[in-house]
């Protein structure tokens, strides 16, 4: 799926799986209780964007940036960010498990989190 704008759009419990975003820019797009389930996330932008309760497994994010966004009670498992940009993004009870972060930026993050168990590139 490419070349598709996003605006203040509310995923609710929808199931993502194996699906490529590429190009995609997603603006005031609130994810609740969504999965990603081995998507695959190209030169997306994610601006304002509220990430809460959603469980990205097996996901790769390639060029992707975060400005903005908030994720609560996020669980990231089996992710890898690479050449990701986070700027203002707020990580609050959020999980890592078997991350991977390659060539990536943090830019005024906080992160408030329960449980971090990933790998450093």
């Amino acid at each position: 799926m490419g070349g598709v704008a996003f605006d203040g759009v509310v995923f609710d419990g929808v199931v993502f799986d194996g699906v490529v975003f590429d190009g995609i820019v997603f603006d005031g797009v609130v994810f609740d209780g969504v999965v990603f389930d081995g998507v695959v996330f190209d030169g997306v932008a994610f601006d304002g964007v509220a990430f809460d309760g959603v469980v990205f497994d097996g996901v790769v994010f390639d060029g992707v940036v975060f400005d903005g966004v908030v994720f609560d009670g996020v669980v990231f498992d089996g992710v890898v960010f690479d050449g990701v940009v986070f700027d203002g993004v707020v990580f609050d009870g959020v999980v890592f498990d078997g991350v991977v972060f390659d060539g990536v930026v943090f830019d005024g993050i906080n992160f408030r989190i329960d449980k971090l168990l990933f790998f450093l590139v």
